[in-house]
């Protein structure tokens, strides 16, 4: 949808990073329009941690990452495709990175320390309140949200579980098969040798 407008702010694994300048517009509407610079600093870099869970689990699924956006909409990773499993997992690379990177340590910290400084409430703000606001909307179920891949993967978990089942007991009836062969053959050894050596008495 972006092709151009961006701005590389720096690399990551020598991925670019890009920030879009409609990026302080989508800031603007979920700041409600007010003069809120802790938030909308919160605000980019809650999407940008968003973005880059998904690269570090593409990362960790041997997929290529080309480059990671962040723009008004939201933000793209761009990665190799993989697998519908491999995807899945991706999927939930972004909502996860943000609530445990950001929500997380936000709401311990409003929850214990005395915040003084109108800038980093404003930041709490964007990190506790925007943040589980935008990982419920990135989880609907329709696409292009992360949602509608990401509730796949208990089911494609399941799959693949059932199939590892299905191919070790596979294994284990060769091997059990074997073993039963092997045992008629030494069986069948021992009574030729037995009826040798019975043969030689006589």
């Amino acid at each position: 949808m972006f092709e151009t407008g961006f701005w590389t702010i720096g690399r990551w694994r020598g991925v670019p990073i890009r920030l879009h300048w409609t990026i302080p517009l989508a800031a603007l509407v979920f700041s409600r329009f007010t003069f809120a610079p802790g938030f909308w600093l919160a605000f980019v870099l809650l999407v940008l941690v968003h973005e880059m869970g998904h690269a570090w689990l593409a990362h960790r699924r041997h997929l290529a990452v080309f480059d990671i956006q962040v723009h008004g909409l939201g933000g793209v990773c761009r990665h190799a495709p993989g697998s519908l499993y491999d995807n899945a997992i991706v999927a939930w690379g972004g909502v996860l990175a943000q609530l445990l990177i950001l929500g997380l340590p936000a709401f311990l910290i409003q929850l214990f320390v005395p915040i003084r400084s109108v800038f980093l409430a404003e930041m709490i703000w964007a990190f506790t309140t925007t943040n589980l606001w935008l990982a419920a909307i990135n989880l609907l179920p329709i696409p292009p949200l992360d949602g509608a891949l990401a509730w796949k993967l208990p089911g494609l978990w399941a799959d693949r579980r059932r199939h590892r089942k299905a191919m070790k007991a596979k294994r284990d009836r060769k091997r059990q098969a074997a073993a039963d062969a092997e045992d008629a053959v030494s069986a069948a050894r021992r009574l030729a040798q037995d009826a040798l050596d019975q043969a030689k008495k006589r």
